[in-house]
């Protein structure tokens, strides 16, 4: 037959519209439950035959296999140079009702005893995310396959029984297909924390088949993005109407571990939300960002920030321009090392290193390249764009004491904030001449006093007001006393 009337709702190469051949052959042995095959196409062949509990072969994209499988139920094998992601799951999605147990549920003949399915490109939203192999076989309650390619290899238990249906574990992921690429820095210190600040497009919606997603476990060993590693992972999930819950969720970075919980729900027919709870502790905040491949702004021995965000659109969506939330830091022991890049300034609480450079309190001589610290703590909501603090950050220094107390526009990125530097200063040194510049020299004297004993008999304290772009503010003294 041609089949030329026929519609075969399924995804190329075996689909075709009403109106298009597509050949049909079937042989069958006239005798009860004899031998049958039969091609579709060029692409799809199958054959059958009596004994050993009855054995299938299907191929498609390959040539008739050479051998007959040593076990009873049918061997399928594919291979597709490109596979459509969301094409076939939905193509196949009616399949999966009722499945349960070993073969897909299916009893006697039909069972699958194998399963091979090849591709070049497994394509998700007209991406394509690598090479993949799956390969696998029924087990008692389920399906286990090993997964294999330049995307990713582990392997992948189906349990229908289980409260958690889906583990995966990984020894690799490749997120190069999955993230977009970002553009290539302008600058040698260029880089842009992923795009915190740029504004997405429009929130996509939730997909509605996402809640029979079974719910199930991840975890990752190493994740590789643009030739950087990091990990492990390991997260689970659990799918309802309308919403997608990952907890608990955790990730390492460097010497940085963060831990929490992250929620995708629908917010309305066309929107949808993202809500994301994250505790960070650990070394050095630089080898995190590192790890992220941007640019290095502080260098510290501990780490604590604990954050409540949420910005409108799927998880992939996040831009610190579009969320809401609130932060708490706390550093100890480092520096902010000068950098001249918008993400580098924004870790480096803004720049401080370049504001107290601009007041000459410049402590390199001390304190080697950039601006010591020996503990860094405050608490920030983020609104619209804005982050503003709640109550001054402080910035206790090896010489000195900073708070930062105002907010930041993220988008028009432009500062607007009131400085305050606690100094030292000796009795033999006039007021006037640190404001006017000589904090530099109440720093030397802090030091000697450490060295020599009582050099020191008061401190002072001076505001500043810092407004505009974070690239070069405008610094005015407001009082000191």
């Amino acid at each position: 037959s041609e089949l030329r009337d026929l519609v075969i709702d399924l995804p190329a190469p075996l689909g075709k519209p009403a109106g298009t051949p597509r050949d049909l052959r079937l042989t069958f042995a006239l005798a009860e439950s004899g031998p049958w095959s039969g091609r579709l196409g060029a692409r799809l062949g199958w054959r059958w035959r009596p004994g050993r509990g009855g054995q299938g072969q299907a191929w498609l994209g390959r040539e008739a296999p050479a051998t007959w499988p040593s076990e009873s139920g049918w061997s399928l094998q594919a291979y597709l140079p490109r596979v459509d992601a969301e094409a076939w799951g939905t193509a196949l999605a009616p399949l999966s009702a009722g499945v349960d147990g070993a073969g897909g549920g299916l009893e006697g003949s039909g069972a699958i005893s194998h399963l091979m399915l090849d591709t070049d490109c497994l394509s998700v939203e007209r991406r394509c995310l690598g090479s993949m192999i799956v390969e696998g076989a029924p087990t008692a309650g389920g399906w286990d396959l090993a997964l294999d390619g330049s995307l990713l290899t582990g392997r992948l238990a189906y349990r229908p029984g289980l409260s958690q249906p889906l583990d995966v574990s990984l020894s690799r992921l490749r997120l190069d297909g999955l993230l977009p690429a970002e553009p290539a820095p302008v600058s040698a210190g260029g880089g842009r924390l992923l795009e915190e600040l740029e504004v997405p497009p429009t929130p996509v919606a939730m997909p509605a088949s996402l809640e029979a997603l079974p719910a199930g476990r991840l975890g990752i060993d190493e994740l590789n993005y643009q030739g950087r590693r990091f990990g492990p992972l390991n997260a689970q999930w659990r799918a309802a109407p309308q919403r997608l819950v990952v907890e608990p969720l955790a990730l390492s970075l460097g010497e940085i571990d963060a831990r929490g919980s992250l929620t995708w729900e629908a917010a309305g027919p066309e929107a949808s939300l993202t809500r994301a709870r994250l505790d960070i502790d650990g070394g050095d905040l630089g080898s995190a960002l590192e790890a992220l491949g941007q640019p290095v702004a502080i260098r510290n021995a501990e780490t604590r920030v604990d954050g409540q965000l949420a910005w409108p659109g799927a998880p992939w969506q996040f831009a610190l321009a579009r969320s809401r939330g609130n932060l708490a830091v706390e550093l100890r022991d480092g520096r902010f090392v000068n950098l001249e890049s918008p993400s580098a300034r924004l870790v480096g609480l803004l720049n401080v290193d370049n504001l107290l450079r601009r007041l000459t309190l410049d402590f390199s001589d001390v304190t080697g390249r950039g601006t010591a610290f020996d503990r860094v703590s405050g608490d920030a909501t983020l609104y619209g764009g804005v982050l503003e603090t709640r109550g001054p950050v402080e910035i206790d220094g090896p010489a000195t004491r900073f708070t930062l107390d105002g907010s930041v526009d993220l988008a028009r990125r432009e500062l607007d904030q009131r400085l305050g530097i606690t100094l030292p200063v000796s009795s033999n040194l006039p007021l006037a001449a640190v404001i006017a510049g000589a904090p530099v020299v109440g720093g030397a004297l802090f030091i000697a006093d450490k060295l020599f004993g009582d050099a020191l008999d008061r401190v002072t304290r001076i505001h500043y007001r810092v407004e505009g772009p974070w690239t070069s503010p405008r610094i005015a003294l407001e009082s000191a006393e």
